[in-house]
């Protein structure tokens, strides 16, 4: 079910976790023991926070705001798209801002007779390189925060990966501004 999505992933995922406890092969306080985990609930709320995002209108803001400064210019655009989405990727989920920012660069690529293309990838790798600046942006670091926890040991604070992540999103944004030639044209 997984692989071929005929049902949502989520509700797959609870059909599992259904079966597995029907089964016998985990009791139910197994079963929701995940639930209580603060990782869970963070990555649950940066869900929200995405949705409340693009209910309020905020990333429509942002893409008429996009559009104002990056101009005409594609290297300016790059320059202008990718701190903006890997800032907001640093504190909610990096699908969730690819998936709200695509629409708003294809407007603008085909506004300014742009290759949509030469946007919309750079801004795919800012949003990964994004959930690098903040603990609660990707999964793995809540994780990792939890098990040094567990173990006993110093956790890690929400922006103790930052200045990592600031070298990480300030190469890419550099090697996409100078390497831009290498993407393809395609609109």
């Amino acid at each position: 079910l997984f692989a071929t999505e005929k049902l949502r992933v989520d509700v797959t995922a609870m059909l599992v976790l259904l079966i597995l406890v029907v089964t016998g092969l985990l009791d139910a306080d197994q079963a929701l023991s995940g639930f209580s985990s603060e990782p869970a609930i963070i990555v649950a709320a940066v869900f929200v926070i995405s949705a409340g995002l693009a209910a309020t209108g905020l990333t429509e803001r942002l893409g008429q705001w996009i559009g104002r400064v990056a101009g005409r210019s594609e290297s300016r655009a790059i320059a202008v798209v990718m701190p903006a989405v890997a800032a907001l990727s640093a504190f909610t989920h990096h699908v969730m801002v690819t998936a709200m920012m695509v629409p708003i660069l294809l407007r603008h690529a085909r506004e300014n007779d742009l290759a949509a293309s030469r946007l919309l990838m750079p801004m795919s790798l800012a949003a990964s390189l994004g959930t690098t600046l903040t603990l609660v942006s990707a999964p793995a670091f809540l994780l990792a925060d939890n098990l040094l926890s567990r173990q006993g040991g110093e956790g890690l604070r929400i922006f103790s990966i930052t200045p990592i992540g600031i070298a990480l999103v300030t190469v890419g944004i550099g090697y996409m501004l100078l390497a831009r030639w290498l993407l393809p044209r395609r609109s």
